[in-house]
């Protein structure tokens, strides 16, 4: 077809684009890493920042609220704020952007995450806090532990081992204007937009039993939990 082989739609600058490449050439993959007091930044934590843990109960999930769901009440983009009283949600904060900055291209989250159980899921959701303090979601992934390896075959985890797991969050694009923030929420559940694990390891599907699962996810140097932005150069 004619055209440029990219079209995109950037939000918050509310335009589209062509591009001839994706990623786009001048992406710049930037870590931004999780730290013990909830912060998103750049700079790498400290030896020492340890861990922080929830726990995850298959009986009360994270209820979904906005993304990509066929159900019409739910999908698309709403403020996060009403899921803020929950305490199985680790919720880390950029500082404000001071200048225009743009994410576009596809998201990554490496977690470095234990359980106490065989099997479990780990989320990661990426939104915009806005200048009136809205929390509005941008893209969200996730991974069952079993998957870890690949779809091709299922291996259970150790109980309290500790794995470095990959979440795609799929792609965006998205102007920050100066005031803006990010956000990552980490949690093991958006239901009924994904299916319930159960934490017990049974076959997919087959499951009658279900148990809590208490969740650590590990933020120290060598272990350093992040987020992987692609941040494209904006014009002055």
């Amino acid at each position: 077809p004619s055209g440029a082989p990219v079209k995109l739609f950037v939000m918050g600058e509310n335009r589209w684009r062509d591009e001839e490449a994706w990623p786009l050439e001048r992406t710049a993959f930037t870590p931004f890493y999780l730290h013990g007091d909830g912060r998103l930044a750049p700079q790498r934590p400290d030896a020492d920042e340890g861990s922080l843990s929830y726990r995850y109960d298959p009986q009360d999930p994270v209820p979904t609220l906005g993304g990509n769901i066929m159900r019409a009440e739910l999908r698309g983009t709403f403020d996060q704020r009403a899921l803020d009283e929950r305490s199985d949600i680790l919720r880390f904060e950029t500082d404000a952007f001071t200048a225009p900055q743009e994410i576009t291209g596809p998201v990554r989250a490496i977690l470095y995450a234990s359980t106490d159980g065989v099997d479990t899921d780990f989320m990661a959701k990426l939104s915009v806090i806005k200048a009136d303090n809205r929390v509005m979601n941008l893209v969200d992934g996730v991974l069952r532990g079993r998957f870890r390896e690949g779809y091709e075959r299922e291996v259970l985890m150790a109980p309290g081992e500790v794995y470095r797991l990959e979440l795609d969050l799929w792609a965006t694009s998205y102007r920050l204007a100066p005031g803006e923030r990010l956000r990552l929420d980490i949690t093991s559940s958006n239901f009924p937009r994904l299916a319930r694990n159960l934490n017990t390891g049974e076959p997919l599907g087959e499951g009658v039993s279900f148990r809590v699962a208490n969740q650590s996810v590990y933020l120290d140097r060598r272990r350093a939990s992040h987020v992987m932005l692609p941040l494209i150069p904006t014009d002055p």
